[in-house]
């Protein structure tokens, strides 16, 4: 047996025969190495520029820091309108025992959202049995319970607003949200 620099030699086959062979093998790695280097840069000329990327980057964190703070508004309107809808409880309470247990209908208020009908029909009531008699305290509850009315309204009419907004604020951080996640994909590519 026979051995050189390249590894052992056959004792059937000629140096040279070894040394074309191990060529061969060598060639075909190389054009397997080759192919695979030219698969990799056309995946990377697909790729987006650096510049690209960076940019999607600074973008996708300023939108993740206006999300966050959208939540954040998104929470502080939710508590106020949570706790307008305690403070209409507590006034429906109070109003209950002021006007009666049918105090929507002594008081012409139908619906909790306002109308143009609620605004402009005259205040009218009829007084029930459990009311004061005297003429002064029946105008004096009267006006109470007007200034109450009016009261529920307008806290009604803020409310609505405020519903309002917080639906549209909800709909923009859906909106920054679904470009966000278009980001998010785009930087995986």
């Amino acid at each position: 047996m026979n051995a050189d620099e390249l590894g052992i030699v056959r004792e059937d086959e000629s140096p040279e025969d070894a040394l074309r062979r191990q060529l061969l093998d060598k060639d075909r790695e190389n054009d397997r190495l080759r192919t695979q280097i030219d698969q990799l840069q056309a995946q990377l000329s697909q790729r987006p520029p650096l510049e690209t990327i960076l940019d999607l980057e600074k973008e996708y964190k300023s939108l993740e820091i206006l999300l966050q703070g959208t939540q954040r508004e998104n929470e502080r309107c939710m508590a106020d309108l949570e706790r307008g809808k305690n403070r209409e409880k507590m006034l429906e309470r109070e109003l209950e025992k002021l006007a009666g247990s049918n105090w929507q209908s002594s008081l012409e208020i139908t619906s909790p959202a306002p109308t143009r009908s609620a605004f402009s029909t005259p205040f009218s009531t009829s007084l029930t049995s459990s009311a004061p008699q005297s003429t002064e305290a029946a105008q004096a509850t009267l006006a109470h319970i007007e200034q109450v009315r009016l009261l529920i309204l307008g806290m009604e009419q803020r409310l609505q607003s405020r519903e309002e907004k917080l639906e549209k604020t909800v709909e923009a951080a859906h909106a920054q949200g679904a470009r966000l996640e278009e980001m998010q994909v785009a930087l995986s590519v």
